[in-house]
């Protein structure tokens, strides 16, 4: 009785946490795709312990050390993937220290630490311990008064760190410093301890049990995508095939895999893949019937943001997008789960915005960034990438405005400088970005890219001018205002067409057109009101090659948007989002044709099954659609001032809940009546007028 009273207060308690949440959550519930959705806490519970001392890293330390462990667990998976770019190794020898201005004396000291080292006070060593990371208590000698506290450490196969949890020595105090063998003392990075208590860079993401939702003779399936091990009870070891797509796990001849099916001997009779997997559908050839589960992993996430419309497609859409970002949630935002399963610039110039809207979680952007840009591209642009180079810029402009993380960009600004810097040396006298001996990238898709790659120098020289304002570097901000200036009279001059009304892919082939252009010039800002009409003949012409991913279809919608072709763009995201549901998708793949079929949908990079079917930069609707039908964007870093402007196309009613630091931003529209929650410390501009929150006010469109 006691269980099932309790079983029955937890419904309640979610029943009236549902019904306090917004309109948007609510007329969504229908198309929720995600097994561990939850709109009112984070599923699954994180591992990370509240309130307690942290943990102490070198800046980014960990971060490197992370993406080197999971480098190393895509070659363990067998994935068809290269990762090129230059990516800082985390050291392994460094100091932490602590400037105690004349502390009393203390009498003892509790520590843990990853490494073996020694412990100083006011330069004299007091303490030498092993690289075990169990408690270690040691004597404070009773002499004069304590000025400072100093740990060296040094690791072999992990990032140095150290966890003090009480006293005057605590690492929670925001004074201490780090420094490697290489690089000058600097504040130290603080991470929260773990419930399981292993040094966070140790720590993985939660598991949840899985069962099939149907089998047809060998054939199950888990009714949505999911990333995870599987796991087979059965007396022999069993032979799976997997695919995101029935074709893929029924082509059981496995002659191009595209990840390890290896099965490896569990406890209890069960086997269990040897690499997590990214699959919808398993095959398993096998005498007896088998019991089979997927222990899914989840990076725990709340639902915070939502978005629900009368047309049930595109609120569909936005619940799948959501949940295609979710998967491609790890230590960093990851391009796939099937092929690449690592952090990649460009991807998440797009996926860092759709997590804007849906979960609001800064963390995972500010990892990514930090990681991808450490070791600088003096050596290779990152991610061996020329554009990615500039994505890498731009995002770090856009992280501010969704999220406003000054102490990010402190410790970012010095690298952001360099990157610009370095950038410059590759450019003609005319200010134009040289791609030569590197890869020009742009999207998937063989067309004209020179014009579009000098838009997004333009628009990273726009975002370190930004930048440089936010942090206080006035000299620099005007230097890059001034150069920005000048490319922007050369881009002019060079690659705009009076007589065609639109951007040239490249002025040296004035006769072969490109989107990319066209569409960059628009969300960049580079492109002027009277422009926006040849724009738009030409983005809504299908004479035009279409662009080759949803990644940059995504960018596109918002330049239609932007331009007043809202209600086309609405058409043209049910035909292309809309025809991945149509082909059962419940994630969004890496690019689509609807021309192709059957196993055409498949196959990429000459390989039958090389398309990820789900991947990160395929979630824009997430974010595209509350920013662009409503207008929902921030004007001031973090929300802190947003507008709404709505154009609603042909849409009956719209409702959207935006996260932000100081609460939730809620629209709903119906007809011609409109309410708007401004959540404290926050402003909305809407037609003119600044409404000041908390408030929330009714308003007549008409």
């Amino acid at each position: 009785m006691r269980n099932k009273a309790l079983l029955v207060l937890l419904i309640m308690l979610e029943v009236v946490n549902l019904s306090a949440q917004s309109r948007a959550h609510e007329k969504s519930v229908f198309a929720i795709i995600d097994p561990v959705y939850s709109s009112v806490t984070q599923l699954p519970e994180s591992n990370l312990k509240p309130g307690c001392a942290s943990w102490l890293y070198g800046p980014t330390e960990l971060e490197c050390w992370r993406l080197q462990s999971l480098k190393e667990k895509t070659e363990s998976a067998e994935l068809l993937v290269e990762y090129p770019g230059t990516y800082h190794q985390p050291y392994s020898d460094a100091s932490f220290r602590l400037k105690l201005n004349g502390q009393k004396d203390t009498n003892k000291m509790i520590f843990r630490a990853v490494g073996k080292g020694q412990v100083y006070i006011d330069n004299k060593m007091i303490f030498q311990f092993n690289a075990n990371d169990s408690l270690k208590s040691i004597s404070i000698p009773q002499n004069n008064l304590l000025n400072e506290l100093r740990f060296d450490i040094s690791t072999s196969a992990e990032p140095p760190a150290i966890l003090i949890q009480d006293g005057i020595f605590s690492t929670e105090n925001a004074a201490w410093e780090w420094k490697s063998e290489c690089e000058n003392w600097q504040p130290a990075f603080h991470f929260a301890q773990t419930f399981t208590n292993v040094p966070p860079h140790q720590q993985e993401y939660p598991r949840v049990n899985l069962i099939p939702e149907k089998k047809v003779g060998e054939l199950y399936d888990f009714g949505r995508e999911l990333f995870g091990y599987i796991s087979i009870r059965s007396p022999e070891k069993p032979k799976i095939s997997v695919g995101e797509s029935k074709y893929e796990a029924l082509d059981t001849l496995n002659n191009v895999l595209e990840q390890s099916l290896e099965m490896i001997r569990a406890e209890n009779g069960f086997w269990i893949s040897k690499s997590p997997l990214a699959l919808r559908y398993l095959h398993v050839d096998i005498k007896n019937s088998a019991d089979v589960h997927c222990k899914a992993i989840f990076y725990p996430v709340c639902y915070k943001g939502a978005f629900a419309c009368s047309d049930s497609i595109l609120t569909r859409i936005w619940m799948n997008s959501a949940y295609t970002l979710r998967l491609c949630m790890h230590d960093f935002l990851i391009d796939g789960i099937k092929r690449d399963r690592l952090p990649w610039t460009g991807d998440m110039a797009m996926s860092m915005m759709a997590n804007a809207y849906s979960f609001g979680d800064p963390e995972i952007v500010r990892r990514s960034l930090a990681v991808l840009g450490r070791a600088g591209i003096k050596e290779t642009d990152i991610n061996g990438i020329i554009d990615y180079s500039l994505w890498w810029i731009i995002a770090q402009d856009q992280y501010q405005l969704y999220f406003g993380d000054t102490t990010h960009l402190k410790r970012e600004w010095p690298r952001i400088k360099e990157a610009l810097d370095q950038l410059l040396t590759r450019c003609n006298t005319s200010g134009f970005l040289s791609p030569d001996h590197t890869w020009l990238f742009i999207d998937w898709v063989n067309q004209e890219k020179w014009t579009a790659l000098q838009i997004l120098w333009w628009w990273a020289q726009q975002s370190g001018t930004k930048l440089a304002y936010r942090i206080g570097d006035t000299q620099t901000a005007i230097r890059w205002q001034t150069i920005s200036k000048s490319l922007k009279s050369n881009l002019f001059k060079t690659c705009w067409s009076e007589n065609k009304d639109m951007w040239l892919g490249n002025p040296e082939s004035p006769d072969k057109m490109s989107r990319h252009a066209n569409f960059l010039a628009i969300i960049s800002g580079l492109a002027t009101k009277n422009q926006y009409k040849g724009i738009n003949n030409m983005l809504t012409t299908d004479k035009i090659n279409s662009v080759g991913t949803p990644y940059m279809a995504g960018f596109e919608n918002i330049a239609l948007a932007r331009i007043g072709s809202v209600q086309f763009m609405l058409n043209r995201v049910k035909d292309y989002w809309g025809g991945m549901l149509s082909q059962e998708a419940t994630t969004f793949w890496e690019a689509f044709d609807p021309t192709q079929e059957g196993k055409e949908h498949y196959s990429f990079y000459d390989r039958p099954y090389g398309k990820s079917l789900c991947h990160a930069w395929s979630a824009g609707p997430t974010a595209f659609l509350p920013s662009e039908i409503l207008g929902l964007q921030p004007i001031e870093d973090g929300w802190r001032r947003f507008s709404v402007n709505p154009n609603l196309g042909s849409l009956e009613w719209i409702s959207a809940t935006v996260p932000t630091t100081f609460g939730n931003i809620i629209v709903n529209i119906t007809g011609n009546k409109m309410t708007l929650n401004v959540p404290d410390g926050t402003i909305g501009e809407w037609n003119g007028e600044s409404i000041v929150g908390p408030k929330k006010v009714s308003i007549n469109l008409l």
